[in-house]
């Protein structure tokens, strides 16, 4: 063999050599896998608008007033009241535990007031929730009871522990015969607002806005409930509130009876269709029972002093 095909053959041995040195096996390689691309979902939060609109309206407000009902026993006998008698050294004794609520005119409050007591009137009542304490207990008071007994409702509605301060000023506070001095007269300032609502409070804040400021307190005089029974009228209806025994003692004619811690549990016993003039022994329950009531969409109205009111006038009484 010549000289150049041995060169020639160990050229093309060397240049085989060196392509499968380069190559390598397949299982020598590392093989490029391509990850899959996984899509983060990302859940966004709940609109607050689609969350309320979701509630009904009518549910939320008849649910949370037949709640309303719940703890109102005929032994527990307070019924969401506080004699002053009982009140007041109380508040002497821990006022830090007390947030006083005085519901009469800006004149009468500035005349003299419980120590302590801040000023919402009866037509702010729902646009100053924002300023009540959670962590103390609320005691309301105003010339007879009747409006405090709306006010505390609609308070406890939202959450608040309020309690009404019998008899009012004029039938609680000034049998005690304690004196203006007892009182001040300097104003107390209201708290700065502070708080936040879930979706049903804002549905019964609006209700309860509305029912307060309607320039009226719904409290109704015996002589027109008078008239409109001497009248014949069907087109009302009356509703006394409270036990079987003073109703058997004697009730107005035509009244039908659903004692105070039943109005609940009874409430579709009632007329939407009719005025309801509600009476009590003194006004106040009743007063408590028509903002319930009112913003189930009762056109209900209490009776001025109840019972106590209806006599002192000699108006009628029937009984069974």
């Amino acid at each position: 063999m010549s000289q150049k095909k041995i060169l020639s053959l160990l050229l093309a041995l060397l240049l085989s050599l060196s392509l499968l040195a380069g190559c390598g096996s397949p299982a020598e390689e590392a093989e490029e896998v391509e990850e899959p691309v996984v899509e983060e979902v990302v859940e966004e939060p709940a609109d607050e608008s689609e969350e309320e609109a979701e509630l009904d309206r009518e549910t939320v407000i008849k649910e949370a007033t037949t709640a309303y009902y719940d703890s109102i026993t005929e032994e527990n006998s307070t019924w969401n009241m506080i004699s002053f008698e009982n009140a007041l050294p109380l508040i002497e004794e821990n006022p830090e535990d007390y947030f006083i609520v005085d519901m009469r005119s800006a004149e009468d409050y500035a005349e003299g007031h419980i120590p302590g007591a801040v000023h919402i009137p009866y037509s702010e009542i729902g646009d100053k929730m924002n300023v009540l304490p959670d962590d103390r207990q609320i005691l309301v008071y105003c010339f007879t009871g009747q409006t405090s007994g709306q006010a505390i409702a609609a308070m406890q509605l939202m959450g608040f522990d309020a309690l009404s301060l019998q008899g009012g000023m004029n039938f609680g506070w000034a049998p005690l015969e304690l004196g203006e001095d007892t009182l001040e007269t300097e104003a107390n300032e209201l708290p700065e607002a502070d708080a936040s609502w879930t979706p049903e409070q804002e549905i019964l804040l609006v209700a309860i806005h509305n029912h307060f400021t309607q320039g009226t307190n719904y409290i109704v005089r015996p002589p027109e409930v008078k008239e409109l029974i001497e009248a014949g009228s069907e087109d009302i209806e009356i509703i006394d509130i409270r036990n079987q025994e003073a109703y058997d003692e004697g009730h107005i004619e035509g009244a039908m009876l659903i004692p105070f811690p039943e109005i609940g549990e009874r409430m579709e016993e009632i007329s939407t269709e009719k005025p309801v003039y509600v009476t009590c022994f003194s006004g106040q329950t009743a007063g408590q029972t028509i903002l319930n009531l009112r913003l189930n969409g009762i056109d209900a109205m209490p009776l001025y002093r109840g019972m106590r009111g209806w006599t002192a006038e000699e108006m009628p009484v029937v009984t069974p």
